[in-house]
């Protein structure tokens, strides 16, 4: 599995010595997350490639986010953002809503660089819940990412090829009746056992995220 690109470091704790070796660790994480569940079970239906489909991958490295910090990060080049905050200890809603915040910063700042506007953005949580009896439901069990993360996509990337679409206006109803790939099913017509799979695949990349990232946690408390 190819490792991305170097991921860039933003927030308070940025210039620590040990930020560096932190976030590599917060893009080797994510990679396997976006390996083994976003593009193993088809979450996005034109991922072709998890390297590219990072885009700007910037480690945030602030315990409470902070919407301008997030707008210029977003904001620093044109193409796909994903903005990660390993550190941050938000509950789910409240992380949403600062997603949607920076979204909506993010598109009056691209308005005003004359840039293609950022429609699509979702927000990831390693504490979302969903529910398996519910297919419509069920794209809330594999947005628990292993640390809180908002994705922004611009115009054109959407459909394009490389980029994460907004799980959170997936058409599982489509993604049912499209054949198959080997090994997984669509996400709406898994059975419990594959369920049960998958839940193991997200908490091993949990328990790799939490050992992995230990000691630099403990030493930017």
């Amino acid at each position: 599995m190819t490792a991305p690109s170097a991921p860039v470091l933003a927030g308070r704790f940025a210039s620590h010595p040990l930020a560096a070796a932190l976030a590599v660790e917060v893009a080797r994480v994510h990679h396997r997350y976006a390996h083994e569940i976003v593009a193993s079970y088809r979450l996005c239906p034109f991922i072709s490639d998890t390297v590219s489909a990072f885009g700007r991958f910037c480690v945030v490295l602030d315990r409470e986010p902070c919407v301008a910090t997030a707008v210029i990060e977003a904001t620093v080049e044109p193409g796909v953002v994903h903005l990660v905050y390993p550190l941050c200890a938000w509950d789910v809603p409240t992380f949403e809503r600062f997603g949607n915040r920076v979204h909506e910063g993010a598109r009056r700042e691209c308005a005003k660089l004359g840039r293609p506007v950022l429609p699509v953005h979702a927000t990831f949580h390693p504490a979302m819940s969903g529910d398996r009896a519910s297919p419509a439901r069920r794209v809330a069990l594999v947005r628990r990412a292993p640390d809180p993360f908002v994705q922004l996509v611009p115009e054109g990337h959407a459909e394009g090829g490389t980029a994460y679409v907004d799980l959170a206006k997936l058409d599982l109803a489509a993604l049912v009746r499209e054949p198959a790939k080997p090994r997984h099913r669509a996400l709406a017509s898994m059975t419990t056992a594959e369920l049960d799979e998958l839940d193991a695949r997200i908490e091993a990349i949990h328990a790799d995220r939490h050992a992995s990232y230990a000691r630099y946690i403990d030493a930017l408390r």
